[in-house]
Order: C-alpha cells, then sequence, then structure tokens
C-alpha cells in the first residue's frame, strides 16, 4: 500500500480521498470518534461535520505528503515550508553547530515534511517510526534515507541508546512527544478551556536533551493555504540534573503544545486516547 500510495498523482487522490473523508465523516469509526473527543476537551465544543470533514482532509494530506516526499525536489520542499519564527530556527542551527540537539513535536501537521526541510537545511534527523510490519518499515525506512533521516524502529529494544548514540554524534533527535520510551510519564497539566487537566508527559524528549547535555526545543506545525506547512519553533530549553528539571522542561513543551494545539486543532492528529476518562 505504501508503494502504491507513494507514487498516486494528486489530481487522482485529492478527490478520492476528499470522498473517503466525507464517507467516515458520516460514519465515524472509534478513532475518528476519539479525535472528535479529544477536539472537544481542547476547545470547549464538539466539532461540527464540516470541522470533522476539514481535519480529516488535513490527515490525507499530510500521508500522502509523507508518503512521497522522496519524489519532491528540493525546491518544491522549500516551498512548501513557511518558518513563523525565523529567529527561532537560527538558534536550531547554533545550537546545532554546538553539538546536536532534541526536537520534540506534538501530532500535529507534518513531521516529515519539517525533518525533510530540516536535513536539506543541512540539519540532519534520526527519529522513530511506528510498529509497522517489516516490510513495511523497511521500505519506511529506506525512503526516509533518501531525504537524510536515519530511522529507527519504535519496538526495537535499544532505540534509546541508538538515539543517544547520534545525539552524541551531533544529529537532531526529532520525537512525537507521545512517543515514549518508559511505562512511566511525567505530571504535567494540560491547559483547556474548563481549567488545567492533570496529564502525563513521556519522558523520552527531555531526557534525551537531559542525559546528552544538550538542548530541547519544541516544534508545532500546522498546514495553510495552497497546503504550505508552517512551522513555529520554541525558544532553546535547557535541561538541569533531577527528575524536577525532567518535570519542568515536559512542563514547558505542555504549555507550548496545549497552547498551538488551541490555536490549530485541525491539525491535531491525535486519534488515540490523550485526557483520562475521554474515550471513544
Amino acid at each position: 500500500m505504501m508503494r502504491i500510495g507513494s507514487h498516486l498523482p494528486a489530481w487522482f487522490w485529492r478527490p478520492v480521498g476528499r470522498l473517503v473523508v466525507a464517507f467516515l465523516t458520516t460514519f465515524p469509526p472509534r478513532h475518528m470518534r476519539q479525535w472528535q473527543l479529544n477536539y472537544a476537551v481542547m476547545t470547549g465544543h464538539r466539532p461540527s461535520w464540516n470541522t470533522t470533514r476539514r481535519a480529516f482532509g488535513r490527515w490525507v494530506e499530510n500521508m500522502m505528503c509523507s508518503l512521497q516526499l522522496d519524489h519532491w525536489s528540493e525546491k518544491k520542499i522549500r516551498s512548501r515550508v513557511i518558518l513563523e519564527n525565523p529567529e527561532g530556527w537560527a538558534g536550531v542551527h547554533r545550537a546545532f553547530q554546538e553539538g546536536g540537539l532534541v526536537a520534540a513535536l506534538p501530532h500535529m501537521g507534518s513531521w516529515d515534511l519539517v525533518g525533510a526541510f530540516a536535513c536539506l537545511d543541512g540539519l540532519p534527523v534520526s527519529s522513530v517510526a511506528e510498529a509497522l510490519p517489516d516490510g513495511q518499515f523497511e521500505y519506511f525506512r529506506s525512503l526516509r534515507e533518501r531525504l537524510g533521516f536515519r530511522i529507527f524502529s519504535v519496538r526495537y529494544r535499544g532505540v534509546y541508546n541508538k538515539l543517544a548514540d547520534d545525539l552524541d554524534e551531533g544529529r537532531v533527535i526529532c520525537l512525537v512527544a507521545d512517543r515514549d520510551f518508559s511505562r512511566r510519564g511525567l505530571p504535567v497539566h494540560w491547559d483547556t478551556p474548563d481549567g488545567p487537566r492533570d496529564q502525563t508527559m513521556p519522558p523520552g524528549p527531555a531526557l534525551l536533551a537531559q542525559q546528552g547535555h544538550r538542548p530541547l526545543v519544541g516544534v508545532v506545525t500546522w498546514f495553510g493555504p495552497r497546503h504550505r506547512l508552517h512551522v513555529l519553533v520554541t525558544d532553546l530549553i535547557h535541561v538541569g540534573s533531577g527528575e524536577q528539571e525532567l518535570v519542568r522542561a515536559s512542563q514547558q513543551l505542555a504549555d507550548f503544545f496545549s497552547r498551538q494545539i488551541s490555536d490549530h486543532p485541525l491539525d491535531w492528529l491525535m486519534l488515540q486516547r490523550f485526557f483520562r476518562g475521554v474515550t471513544a
């Protein structure tokens, strides 16, 4: 399926995708209903049929962009990315020149496209992929390697050490922040219209930054007009020693993510359970 999807022309997959999304919005499966519940918590109201359709239209855009990136020219990749705060991106470059850094993202927009942009911009990226079947994982990894990524399977028991080695090598470690390397999250609160909600944040991004003695940044992305990807980067977060420093850095990420998700909820493609007690 990945091989087929990576070669489908936009004139075909965009209209077909709209039809499929309209059908699924009318008869939503469980993962779509879960997204609607998550959206309601973050915005204070349930999404309409049209809002759900638009959000999953972006999900299709994200998926097809990820599959087809290795066929894109450098010019096309660069033309699709808008840096919201170039000074933040410059800070990432300075940190990289001093020896690598860790970037954490939520499930928002397309981290694949911003990763490809980073590789073109001289920032080699290492990351992890979902627990795909072996054949699909190898194909996905080969796609990313052609773009300059180094990809490890999240199922690999030594993945944390591999990423730590890549950080020591001076690479950018790019992690979607809901992917964990332990079964114990860090306590944070997540801002919502109904007030703060107690949550846990996976420790992976802050822990890698702490143990590698490198800075951490939060990154969010969202799709705008003409399918262009907007990228916003935080200031560098320096993680000191001890568990409280891990919690502090993770809370900074949670504050940043929750503000940006509230501003761009259609791009927050969280299809899994996220808030305690909120289950489709």
